[in-house]
């Protein structure tokens, strides 16, 4: 018989634990990867980094210098970077003394828009020597290990941690679970019994970001893109992170279903797609980014853009049994260009607007949910209506209250 899981991972995340020799860092980063694996149901949701492990293989030729010291750092930070990019928890349990070496992790994974949290582990001096079973303090202090962070090596304590956690003072179970916590409150985790609330993916764009996405080819999308656009962005169609690609259409037109990257499939009958003609599929040939422009204004970006085939009466015909051009959902497909587009990833880089009076009530499903929190609503019933309100309409909404 299989255990039900607790929770579910929701994004990857990394979390950097900082702190004295001593103070608990690789235990405490053990513990919760413990107690993940048995609530998530998968032993392979997260991934430690820490000081022994990489010393040995991947920073092998580096000594304990404050250059071969930043150098660790900044290898250490590239590869959780790649753990975290690939949807998992990674705990990077490192002394990292040096302030400048912990921004740098920091700044590097926010240019990729990934979760970075700095924690603390601030046993103090005392508490850490006390725990020293290998003697590295005693030997420190007698001179015998020289540049020892805390003793003859300085450290510079986190000024502004996202977690500070004290092993001198919580026991290990009540450390796990601040972290725990920690990860509930910032939607790296879920409890499976909590319903799904998909956080928008607009991210802003780097300076860089924007110099790359002016010189791209672009294409300017029709009103009807731009609300796919709008769909996928402010995250109503999870599990699409992009405009569908080939093998995500056919499993929605045929199956009205698309599996995200865990293998689970979830209800999506609508063909979310992006169309270009032949003579801009020519125009942006073999780029390796294309800008989406809406208005005029650049809105997304498409990486390593792919190109297949609209089969338009196939999809209209699986989608609303027809194909003929005066149906109203079949009408705008038909019109489509030839051609599909989708790539590797797209950044969404602003929310789309439409400057009709109704964008203030275009809310992504986050900020849904946080109303509905601030409500105090034990449940909430939502309508949609494609006319004025009406008698019917307001004796099921009464009915719905009572």
């Amino acid at each position: 018989m299989v255990e039900s899981s607790t929770y579910r991972v929701e994004s990857g995340a990394t979390y950097w634990f900082t702190g004295l020799s001593g103070a608990g860092k690789s235990t405490l980063s053990e513990a919760v990867k413990a107690r993940l694996d048995k609530e998530t149901g998968d032993a392979n949701k997260v991934f430690i980094l820490d000081g022994d492990l990489i010393r040995m293989g991947l920073n092998k030729g580096l000594g304990f210098t404050e250059a071969d010291r930043t150098e660790n750092i900044r290898r250490i930070a590239e590869v959780s970077k790649l753990f975290n990019m690939a949807g998992q928890i990674v705990f990077v349990a490192f002394i990292s003394p040096y302030a400048g070496g912990r921004d740098f992790a920091k700044q590097c994974h926010a240019e990729s828009g990934l979760k970075f949290f700095e924690g603390h582990i601030s046993a103090s001096l005392e508490v850490c020597e006390a725990r020293d079973v290998k003697g590295l303090y005693k030997k420190a202090r007698a001179g015998v290990i020289p540049k020892f962070t805390g003793i003859s090596d300085p450290y510079e304590e986190p000024t502004n941690p996202a977690l500070n956690v004290n092993t001198g003072a919580l026991s290990l179970e009540a450390a796990t679970s601040v972290v725990i916590k920690h990860m509930l409150e910032e939607g790296v985790l879920a409890h499976t019994s909590a319903p799904r609330v998909c956080a928008g993916l607009t991210r802003a764009a780097t300076e860089a970001e924007n110099a790359a996405a002016a010189a791209a080819p672009f294409v300017e999308i029709d009103e009807h893109q731009a609300q796919y656009l709008q769909t996928i962005g402010d995250g109503w169609a999870f599990p699409l992170t992009a405009f569908m690609n080939e093998i995500q259409l056919v499993e929605s037109i045929q199956m009205h279903t698309v599996t995200d990257k865990t293998g689970k499939r979830h209800l999506l009958s609508v063909p979310i797609t992006m169309h270009v003609n032949s003579a801009k599929k020519a125009e942006i040939g073999a780029a390796k980014l294309v800008a989406i422009k809406w208005n005029g204004e650049i809105v997304a970006t498409i990486s390593d853009p792919v190109f297949f085939e609209n089969r338009k009466e196939e999809i209209c015909a699986r989608t609303f049994g027809c194909f003929r051009a005066d149906h109203a959902g079949a009408g705008p497909i038909m019109a489509q260009g030839e051609w599909l587009i989708s790539g590797s990833s797209m950044h969404f880089m602003k929310r789309v607007l439409f400057n009709d009076g109704m964008d203030k009530y275009r809310y992504t499903p986050k900020e849904i949910h946080e109303k509905t929190v601030a409500m105090g609503a034990d449940a909430v019933y939502a309508f949609q209506v494609r006319n004025p309100l009406h008698n019917g309409h307001c004796l099921l909404l009464a009915d719905t209250r009572e």
